[in-house]
C-alpha cells in the first residue's frame, strides 16, 4: 500500500505534464494547418515544374523529329518536297526530254479493248481505212529539234548530227514512243496476209528490197521486245466462261478487258 501511495505523485506529475503539453498545442491552433499548407504548396510547385519540363521536352522532341523528317524528304527528292505526285512519278520513271518538261502526263485509268472476236479500226485487213487509223496515231512522225543547251541532259552526244546554225542550230531527234508505234505498224504490214498488198504499193519501207524489209522488221521486233522487257506490265488477267455454239459445256477464257494507268497520249 505504501508503495502505491509513493508512486501516485509521479503518475500525477506525468498526467500534469501531458496536460500542459496539450495546453501548449491548443495555444498554437494555426501551426499544424500552416505546415500542411506549406507542404501542399511545395508539392504543387514541384508538380507544376514537372509538367513544364515534360511539355518542354515534348516540344523539343517534336521539333527534332519534324526537322529530321523534312531533312530526309529534301535529301531523297533532291531538296524538293513532293507536292505533285504525277509530276514526281513521270520524272522518276522517264529520262528527261522536252516532252517530260512541257507535256503534262495527265495520268488516267483506261479500259483496254481486249476483244478477241470483234475487230476495230486498227485490226482491219490491209487498205486505206486501216492505214488512216494508224497514220492518225503519228506513225509517220517527223523529227523534233533539241536545243544545244538541253542536249546533254536529254542524252544526246556532241558527236551526233546537228542542225546548222544557219537554220537555228540544235540536234534533230525523234520521240521514242512514236518510233515504237512505227515499228508496231511495220509488223502489221509485214504479216503474211498483208505483205503482198504493201509490197505492191512500194511506199515507205517497201521501196527497199525484201532483204532490207526483213532486216527493218526484225529490228522493230527486237526494239519492241526490249521496250516490253523494260516496262513489264504487272497487272493480272482474269478469266471468264465462254461457250462455243459447237461445244456442250463452257470453258474458261482469258479476259483481256483490263484497266490500266495511262499517260495522255494525245498530249504527247
Amino acid at each position: 500500500m505504501f508503495d502505491i501511495l509513493r508512486n501516485r505523485p509521479r503518475h500525477e506529475r506525468l498526467l500534469q505534464r501531458d496536460s500542459e503539453s496539450h495546453d501548449d498545442d491548443t495555444l498554437l491552433p494555426g501551426s499544424s494547418s500552416s505546415t500542411s499548407l506549406t507542404l501542399k504548396s511545395q508539392a504543387n510547385e514541384r508538380s507544376s515544374r514537372d509538367v513544364q519540363v515534360a511539355v518542354r521536352t515534348l516540344i523539343a522532341c517534336t521539333i527534332v523529329y519534324v526537322g529530321a523528317a523534312m531533312w530526309i524528304a529534301f535529301t531523297v527528292n533532291g531538296s524538293n518536297l513532293i507536292t505533285d505526285p504525277d509530276d514526281f512519278c513521270i520524272h522518276h520513271v522517264s529520262r528527261y526530254s522536252p516532252v517530260v518538261r512541257d507535256v503534262q502526263p495527265n495520268w488516267h485509268t483506261q479500259l483496254f479493248n481486249g476483244s478477241f472476236l470483234h475487230q476495230n479500226a486498227f485490226r482491219q485487213p490491209a487498205g486505206p481505212e486501216v492505214d488512216a487509223a494508224w497514220d492518225a496515231l503519228g506513225v509517220n512522225y517527223r523529227s523534233v529539234v533539241i536545243a544545244e543547251d538541253e542536249a546533254k541532259r536529254t542524252g544526246l552526244r556532241h558527236d551526233q548530227v546537228k542542225v546548222s546554225q544557219e537554220y537555228g542550230g540544235g540536234f534533230p531527234a525523234n520521240v521514242e514512243g512514236l518510233h515504237h508505234l512505227h515499228c508496231l505498224n511495220l509488223l502489221r504490214k509485214t504479216l503474211h496476209w498483208n505483205f503482198d498488198y504493201y509490197k505492191s504499193q512500194k511506199k515507205g519501207p517497201f521501196i527497199n528490197s525484201e532483204y532490207i524489209v526483213r532486216l527493218h522488221t526484225t529490228h522493230c521486233l527486237d526494239i519492241l521486245r526490249q521496250v516490253l522487257q523494260c516496262n513489264p506490265d504487272v497487272g493480272v488477267l482474269g478469266q471468264v466462261w465462254w461457250q462455243a455454239d459447237t461445244e456442250p459445256n463452257p470453258t474458261p477464257f482469258v479476259d483481256f478487258n483490263t484497266k490500266h494507268r495511262c499517260r495522255d497520249f494525245a498530249a504527247v
